[in-house]
């Protein structure tokens, strides 16, 4: 069984892996290149006259409510450290930027009716009712994705990684493909580790007080 890198984040509810998006909004940084060639180009195909990088080091959002400035951090030219902002994508009222903390590689989605600023990821991917969001990042030293369902507002309503633990800190089955059905549930398919022709889908589901991948089932041994 593989070994987690980090220890679990908390579930509850008040890559590269492919994404099944279907008809649902899909916002992505699914590129590496930053140079600023690159990302003017971007800015001007998708969002001329609303995207502006001020300066190097100073990225601006125009926004209904204002505009919004992202300033990176210190040291700059260091390889992963400081902060660092970049447009990625713009879709339907919607902007993903990606940020670069350190080692981190996470995201910030703006709604550009109300200006809000919602934490995300490198992928956003949104239900078909537009009430609920899923994100991904991949953090340093770790063995696969941080995976986070929020609503709308923000609000995180579910929070795992991109693999099915069986035991405290080790897992034997991936995750691949998430996507929402019509009726807003979520879904993936599992992939087990020691045999990659053992997949098969599974959903989000509650049980009690917890929320977990279903229907379960058993891998070969390594």
């Amino acid at each position: 069984m593989r070994t987690l890198a980090l220890s679990l984040l908390a579930l509850g509810l008040s890559g590269g892996l492919n994404l099944a998006h279907g008809a649902g909004l899909h916002l992505s940084c699914g590129y590496a290149d930053n140079e600023p060639r690159v990302e003017a180009k971007r800015i001007a195909g998708r969002a001329q006259g609303v995207v502006r990088r001020e300066s190097k080091h100073v990225l601006s959002v125009r926004t209904a409510a204002g505009v919004l400035r992202f300033k990176d951090e210190p040291p700059y030219d260091e390889p992963l450290a400081g902060k660092h902002h970049y447009f990625c994508d713009r879709r339907d009222g919607f902007i993903l930027l990606q940020v670069e903390n350190g080692s981190d590689f996470t995201g910030v989605l703006i709604d550009e009716a109300s200006g809000k600023t919602i934490e995300a990821g490198k992928d956003v991917l949104f239900s078909n009712d537009r009430r609920a969001f899923f994100a991904r990042v991949q953090p340093d030293g770790l063995d696969g994705e941080e995976w986070t369902i929020r609503a709308i507002d923000g609000k995180p309503s579910w929070s795992g990684y991109s693999f099915i633990e069986k035991r405290k800190g080790e897992f034997d089955a991936t995750l691949e493909t998430p996507a929402w059905t019509d009726t807003g549930e979520f879904t993936a398919m599992a992939q087990c580790l020691a045999d990659e022709k053992v997949r098969w889908k599974v959903k989000l589901t509650k049980v009690g007080s917890q929320w977990q991948w279903l229907p379960n089932r058993k891998c070969p041994a390594p």
